[in-house]
C-alpha cells in the first residue's frame, strides 16, 4: 500500500496517494514513513496544514529523531501563520541536523514573517555556507535586505539566485523593484521583461513594469504593459488602463 501511494503521488493521484497511506497506517499504526508521505502530501498538494501537522505529530511521536518530519511540520505550521511555532520545529530539526540548509532557509523565512529581518539573513548566510549553490537561498536573503532598503545588497543576491538559475523569474522581477528603487529605470524594465519571457502569465510583472514606463514617460509602453496585466486577471492594472489609457 506504502509504495503504491507513493507511485500513485508520481502520477499526481493525491487523494489515491493519501487513501494508500491510510490503507498502509491501518495495518501498521506505527509506520512512521506513511505518516510523513500523508502528511507532506496534505501540506505541499492540498495545503490541509492543520491535516498535515496532526500526521508529522504522530511521525514525531513515532520516531523523534526524525528531522524532515520537524522540518515539514514547521513548513504547515508557516503556513497557518504560526511563525513561533514553526521556528521551534526548525529549532529541533537543525539539533537533529545541523547541516541541513533547507531548515536554515525556512527558519530564515519565517524569521522574516516576524520582520526579524537581520535573524533571516543569517540563517540564510547559513544555508549559503552550507550550499553555495542554493539559489533560493540568495532570492530570500534578497528579500530580506530589501525590507531592510539596502537594495544594492538585495540586487547582488538576486543576481547571484539568476546566475545559479538563469530562469529564476521571481529573481529577474525583484531585481527590477530594487533598480527602480535606485533609480534605474531602464535596467528595472529589462528585469522586468526578463521575467515576462520566463512567466507570460503573471499579472503582476505586466503591471509593475507599466507603471516603471509610465514613470519615464512612455505611455505607449505602459498602456500595453497595464493592458495585458488587466487581461491576465489584474483589477489594479484594469483601473489604471482606464484612468491614463482611454
Amino acid at each position: 500500500y506504502y509504495n503504491r501511494g507513493f507511485a500513485k503521488g508520481r502520477l499526481e493521484d493525491y487523494s489515491g496517494e493519501i487513501f494508500d497511506y491510510s490503507k498502509a497506517l491501518d495495518i501498521n499504526p506505527r509506520y512512521a514513513k506513511a505518516y510523513y508521505n500523508r502528511g507532506t502530501v496534505k501540506t505541499i498538494e492540498l495545503k490541509d496544514y492543520s491535516g498535515a501537522i496532526a500526521d508529522f505529530n504522530k511521525a514525531i511521536e513515532i520516531n523523534p529523531s526524525d528531522a524532515e518530519a520537524y522540518n515539514n511540520r514547521g513548513f504547515a505550521k508557516k503556513n497557518l501563520k504560526d511563525y513561533s511555532g514553526a521556528i521551534s520545529d526548525y529549532n529541533k530539526a537543525l539539533d537533529i541536523n545541523p547541516k541541513d540548509a533547507l531548515a536554515y532557509l525556512n527558519r530564515g523565512n519565517a524569521k522574516k514573517e516576524l520582520k526579524n529581518y537581520s535573524g533571516a539573513i543569517a540563517d540564510y548566510n547559513k544555508a549559503i555556507e552550507i550550499n553555495p549553490r542554493y539559489a533560493d537561498a540568495y532570492f530570500n536573503r534578497g528579500i530580506a535586505k530589501t525590507d531592510l532598503k539596502d537594495y544594492s545588497g538585495a540586487i547582488s543576491d538576486y543576481s547571484k539566485a539568476i546566475e545559479i538559475n538563469p530562469r529564476y523569474a521571481d529573481a529577474y522581477f525583484n531585481r527590477g523593484i530594487s533598480k527602480d528603487y535606485l533609480d534605474d529605470p531602464y535596467g528595472a524594465i529589462s528585469d522586468f521583461n526578463n521575467a515576462i519571457k520566463i512567466r507570460p502569465k503573471s499579472e503582476n510583472y505586466f503591471r509593475s513594469s507599466g507603471i516603471t514606463k509610465w514613470q519615464i514617460g512612455d505611455m505607449k509602453g505602459a498602456c500595453e504593459d497595464w493592458k495585458k496585466a488587466a487581461e491576465l486577471g489584474s483589477e489594479d492594472a484594469a483601473e489604471v488602463l482606464k484612468e491614463h489609457c482611454e
